[in-house]
């Protein structure tokens, strides 16, 4: 029998986590938790708001996961989750490469086409979306977003919490901080302090944080 797991979140990127898990895998997806009116997502029913996260676990729900494509909220409800007692697990799809010497954090999602190569380390409650690659020793922090089609060179470093936008590459061993935005198609040659926006080619600091 598959465990049921619960997944907080039912906008657009809880669809491609929902797919994922009902194309198949360990879990059966018991519902969803949203405030914002949606009854069902993919034909799975919305059982309620955060207010029912408590006692969906007393029922013997245990495992959670966190289809929230923002990493700031996402870390929020990753810890209302945890608090509740939820094991947060990860996620691989089927159609992702991800090396037997690679690490990946709890609450983690891997998407189709996405490569992890050996030596690297990815925090907790990150996404990895499609067709991303993530090179040799490459350190990404908590609930770091990589989003579709980036390419991260070897021994990169990624703070927790940052946004790398679609398309966009980083060259080998360069540093990026935490709490920052890199968009899409940059090329990130240099490294970046925590806490700033980044654009073009060559990635430039555009905006910096207080």
């Amino acid at each position: 029998m598959k465990e049921k797991i619960l997944i907080a979140g039912a906008g657009a990127h809880c669809k491609v986590v929902l797919d994922l898990l009902l194309s198949g895998g360990e879990y059966e997806v018991a519902g969803l938790l949203d405030d914002g009116g949606v009854q069902s997502v993919l034909g799975v029913p919305v059982l309620g708001g955060d207010g029912e996260m408590e006692a969906l676990f007393r029922a013997g729900i245990r495992r959670g996961f966190v289809a929230i494509g923002g990493n700031a909220a996402r870390k929020r409800v990753t810890a209302r989750m945890e608090r509740a007692g939820y094991e947060m697990v990860s996620l691989v799809s089927q159609h992702a490469v991800v090396s037997r010497f690679a690490a990946l954090g709890a609450g983690t999602l891997v998407m189709p086409g996405a490569v992890v190569n050996a030596g690297s380390r990815v925090g907790r409650s990150c996404i990895l979306n499609t067709n991303c690659s993530v090179d040799h020793d490459c350190r990404l922090g908590d609930f770091v977003h990589i989003a579709p089609g980036c390419a991260l060179s070897g021994t990169v470093t990624v703070g927790e919490a940052t946004f790398l936008g679609t398309g966009a590459r980083v060259i080998d061993g360069i540093s990026i901080g935490s709490a920052s935005m890199i968009g899409a198609g940059a090329a990130v040659v240099r490294d970046l302090p925590d806490g700033c926006t980044a654009v073009g080619v060559p990635a430039r600091v555009i905006r910096q944080g207080d």
